[in-house]
């Protein structure tokens, strides 16, 4: 049976407020000698608070619970261990939930996180926004990063990259080199900032006479996502091809978790990377430097999106009369050598593209 403060008080022939000022440090002094004699009975006993109840008291739990949809893809991992860091250096703790993008589980978990009374939470999902407007009203203040680009959600602070500038950035460089011909593997369609990434990719090729249809196929945010989508718009039964179109000689990929899937389908259809399609994708991540070849991709500040992710919600979670804060940032071309650029970050000096 766990020691109670009770039995520390008596123990150090003390009152049970005496010990709760020796545990937490106030808000009461207590003398050298009486601290002494508590914490010999503390150590004796092995006596251990309740550091929950006295959350709960005190209205606060120092908790934040964080969805992800998955742990696999490299964005949702980086994005949750840089917000775990800035959290913990503010002496909060940071929960973390997969959901596998599973309506059912979104509900499960964040249920889960209010049920412990947790001061905010983070969704990165348009499933798990709309999970949480599904729960009805509720006090704790909620932030929203990344998945759902410019979508509307009134009541909850939001975070995003601009997408359609990142899609244009990549586009544009893919044009550089002299590509004509640039096909998009995306996200799911129904996902916000997949539109918006596809939007960013048709504007910077605006005044082309394509048909864009035929130039984009959809996949999930996964490798094995992005594998299936790159058979699909590269390999013999192509709509490309169907429909009489030439072959794109580049790619713009939606996700860097999508690009790893697509660099092995160019393997499998004996496509070179970067020689017989360039590729460039989209979020940057570490392990996209371990790709072969490294990718090139446009980078989210993820950095920068855990800092300011953590001032909002801390700042809301302290005033709760605060409005829920917008932000958006823009994301940087990362050069590898997946597009068609040398070790030193420069393209072919004839700007020359295209299978070989």
């Amino acid at each position: 049976m766990a020691v109670t403060r009770a039995q520390v008080a008596a123990h150090a022939g003390v009152s049970p407020a005496v010990v709760s000022y020796v545990v937490n440090g106030g808000p009461r002094p207590v003398s050298a000698r009486t601290r002494l004699r508590v914490e010999a009975a503390i150590a004796e006993l092995d006596y251990r608070p309740n550091r929950i109840a006295a959350a709960l008291r005190a209205a606060t739990t120092h908790s934040i619970g964080l969805l992800t949809p998955s742990p696999t893809n490299p964005f949702f991992a980086e994005l949750s261990a840089t917000l775990m860091r800035e959290f913990s250096a503010r002496g909060k703790s940071l929960s973390v939930a997969v959901t596998d993008e599973d309506s059912d589980l979104e509900l499960l978990h964040l249920r889960s996180f209010l049920d412990r009374q947790v001061d905010g939470v983070i969704l990165t999902s348009a499933g798990s926004v709309a999970a949480m407007e599904e729960l009805g009203p509720h006090s704790v203040p909620v932030l929203v990063v990344d998945r759902v680009g410019t979508m509307e959600v009134p009541a909850f602070s939001r975070l995003h990259v601009e997408n359609t500038h990142g899609a244009r950035l990549a586009t544009e460089h893919l044009q550089q080199h002299g590509h004509e011909i640039i096909g998009c593997i995306a996200g799911p369609p129904t996902e916000t900032l997949v539109a918006e990434r596809i939007q960013g990719w048709r504007q910077q090729q605006d005044g082309r006479d394509d048909d864009f249809d035929s130039l984009v196929e959809h996949g999930d945010f996964s490798a094995a996502g992005g594998h299936a989508a790159a058979h699909a718009l590269l390999g013999p039964g192509s709509r490309r091809r169907a429909s009489g179109g030439p072959a794109p000689t580049a790619l713009f990929v939606t996700s860097d978790v999508q690009a790893f899937g697509v660099l092995l389908a160019c393997q499998e259809l004996d496509l070179r990377v970067p020689q017989d399609v360039a590729i460039v994708s989209f979020d940057g991540t570490e392990l996209a430097r371990f790709a072969n070849p490294p990718l090139t991709s446009v980078r989210q500040p993820i950095e920068e999106i855990a800092r300011v992710a953590t001032e909002v919600l801390l700042a809301r979670i302290a005033d709760p009369a605060l409005e829920p804060a917008h932000q958006t940032f823009k994301g940087t071309l990362v050069i590898g050598r997946s597009c068609g650029c040398d070790d030193r970050g420069e393209a072919p000096a004839d700007g020359s593209a295209g299978r070989a």
